[in-house]
């Protein structure tokens, strides 16, 4: 039987790196998952349940096989490249976008989601496009990857005010408040509150090229990186994305984002 343990709090790992060879022959890998962002990862009723989750244990099934013991530790976002880059996690799984400055701290694996930006608005709006925008306010979140490409894109958003948050709730505070007229950020962040509030929508689901997710491992730490890329292929061959999606964001968003946006099994065809 596979033997998954959790946990919870911070941290609570060993600090010490490790490869390929040594993962498996202490027959043990921790994984880092997020505890508070569903339905990516989060933990209920004590366990941690979620798209990540599953494949976080799907990867730990591929390198250590059956009898392999799989550590979930829970992190935060902020805490992503420290624990890495202090040994205290072998794989990040945890909703982690690839960068062009983060690809200097840490090595990142094959992507396995796409994500893009979007903007969440009152249903009633009528800001059915980005030109929609122009001499409207626009929020979006400080230091983000949505933050990033406001910043890198400045000419498409030049006629547009845009308002910087503290996080995700303060968004929606400032939303609901009208101190903006739109909320930019990533899709499947903003498609968390379309699914519970019918007052807002996202009106804007493609917004420039696509970001890519994937795992995080410590900067050059090679042998375990081409092991999680060899898994994350085999699972894609065995159809795993698809079914893990339907078994977790096609409840969750009820529907309200079609999978052929976000999944990468194309990519995958290429390996034969």
């Amino acid at each position: 039987m596979k033997k998954i343990f959790f946990i919870i709090l911070f941290g609570f790992c060993a600090l010490f790196a490790r490869n390929l060879e040594e993962i498996k022959a202490a027959n043990e890998i921790r994984i880092g998952v997020r505890t508070d962002f569903p339905p990516f990862s989060q933990i209920k009723d004590g366990e941690f349940t979620g798209f990540e989750v599953e494949l976080a244990k799907a990867i730990g099934n591929k390198i250590l096989g059956n009898k392999g013991r799989v550590v979930l530790v829970g992190v935060e976002a902020r805490d992503r490249i420290p624990m890495l880059k202090n040994d205290q996690i072998d794989i990040m799984v945890a909703n982690f976008t690839m960068t062009d400055e983060r690809k200097k701290a840490v090595d990142f694996s094959f992507p396995y989601l796409l994500d893009f930006m979007g903007i969440l608005a009152p249903s009633n709006s009528n800001l059915n496009k980005l030109s929609s925008f122009e001499d409207k306010k626009l929020l979006v979140i400080s230091g983000t990857t949505s933050d990033e490409f406001l910043k890198s894109n400045k000419s498409k958003f030049k006629n547009i005010k845009l308002i910087r948050c503290e996080n995700l709730y303060d968004c929606l505070t400032k939303l609901k408040n009208n101190e903006g007229d739109g909320y930019f950020h990533t899709v499947f962040s903003l498609a968390n509150i379309a699914v519970v509030d019918s007052a807002f929508t996202i009106t804007n689901k493609a917004i420039g090229h696509p970001d890519y997710i994937a795992c995080g491992i410590k900067k050059g730490n090679s042998s375990l990186l081409n092991a999680v890329n060899d898994a994350i292929v085999k699972l894609s061959k065995e159809d795993f994305f698809t079914k893990a999606y339907d078994e977790t964001f096609k409840i969750h968003y009820k529907g309200t984002i079609d999978k052929k946006y976000f999944l990468v099994d194309d990519i995958y065809r290429v390996f034969g």
